[in-house]
């Protein structure tokens, strides 16, 4: 393990794309086969989150036997001023994802009336957003962080790049329909959130306010678009989303350097 620790840091970015291939693969093969097993569709609950589950094990595994899991933020609960940040995120971005894509604020709540359909889209959503936070806020962002973040430069630059694979992983969207502009503008949007998604992590030194703020934002619009269609053209729904998550990116930048700031000022006072 020590040699993958030194590889991991001295490589970070070749590191990063290799772990970035083998998460994505373990996870679509695993979907795969418990699809051809259970004779389910490939994008069914069933299939996604059995192959979220394995990319949960992997990472976790790894991150336990180089004694990082209390560096990537997995056994921390985090700071109450991170919750309370990620709460009042919740606020602003729960409805303006509801009005970009479905033109109201208002959320059908009767949605949550069939159990068996709400309890797939929550467990989907759950095994979603746990795997991806693990390994984007928690894995990706700690490589770069343990390299690159002794500066607030290269704090930032951290950050970003991180987004940008979590972005640039949105162009699976593409097989579910999405037209080329609202795919573009998906990848930017999920370049927005993440920046501050990942402040949450830093400022928290734990992923778990960026998950909640991940999961509710997820599941609200997961579950309102079973009995509420989308806006048309769903180009006009991107383009809000995107617009909404523009001042969410800057308040990350903006929470990236205050908190470095604040670090380095008590670390010099100890």
């Amino acid at each position: 393990m020590k040699n993958l620790e030194l590889f991991l840091t001295k490589h970070p970015v070749l590191s990063v794309i290799s772990l970035t291939i083998s998460w994505f693969v373990l996870a679509m093969l695993f979907a795969g086969i418990t699809s051809s097993l259970l004779n389910k569709e490939f994008g069914d609950t069933t299939p996604v989150f059995f192959g979220h589950l394995s990319a949960i094990i992997f990472i976790v595994l790894l991150l336990w036997k180089l004694d990082w899991l209390k560096a990537a933020g997995i056994i921390r609960s985090g700071t109450y001023q991170a919750w309370l940040l990620a709460l009042i995120g919740i606020i602003y971005f729960v409805p303006a994802s509801l009005y970009s894509f479905f033109g109201s604020l208002s959320f059908n709540f009767s949605n949550l009336i069939n159990l068996h359909l709400s309890g797939n889209i929550i467990l989907r959503n759950l095994a979603t957003c746990i795997s991806e936070e693990i390994f984007f806020r928690g894995t990706i962002l700690l490589i770069l962080v343990r390299v690159w973040g002794n500066t607030e430069k290269g704090l930032l630059g951290s950050v970003l790049i991180m987004s940008l694979i979590f972005a640039l992983m949105h162009m699976m969207q593409a097989f579910s329909g999405l037209s080329g502009t609202s795919l573009l503008l998906l990848v930017f949007e999920a370049l927005m959130i993440s920046t501050w998604w990942g402040a949450l992590v830093w400022k928290a030194k734990s992923i778990w306010p960026a998950f909640a703020a991940h999961f509710v934002g997820n599941i609200v619009i997961a579950l309102q678009a079973n009995s509420v269609s989308v806006i048309e053209p769903n180009v006009h729904a991107y383009t809000r989303l995107l617009l909404f998550s523009i001042p969410l990116g800057i308040s990350g930048i903006w929470l990236l350097f205050l908190t470095f700031k604040s670090q380095t000022t008590n670390n010099d006072l100890t």
